[in-house]
């Protein structure tokens, strides 16, 4: 799947306009930690079932990599 970046308030309406519960999970195995939305319908696994995410830069304030960075927004672009 393919994404795109938008703004934050872009992806706030994407994940209330979406037209199934999602389920939301970080992962901290990497960093910056990563939020993913998910659409576990139709028995979609991860990462299939990714529809939108959030690379959550900001949560790295205080480490010394941190620069600052803004958290990225991204959903799911039509193919």
């Amino acid at each position: 799947m393919k994404f795109k970046q938008v703004s934050r308030d872009e992806f706030v309406a994407f994940i209330k306009a979406f037209p199934a519960k999602l389920d939301y999970d970080v992962t901290g195995i990497c960093e910056p930690p990563l939020g993913t939305y998910n659409d576990f319908r139709g028995g979609k696994v991860w990462p299939e079932s990714v529809v939108a995410k959030i690379i959550l830069n900001e949560s790295m304030n205080g480490h010394p990599a941190y620069h600052g960075e803004l958290n990225e927004y991204m959903i799911a672009a039509a193919d």
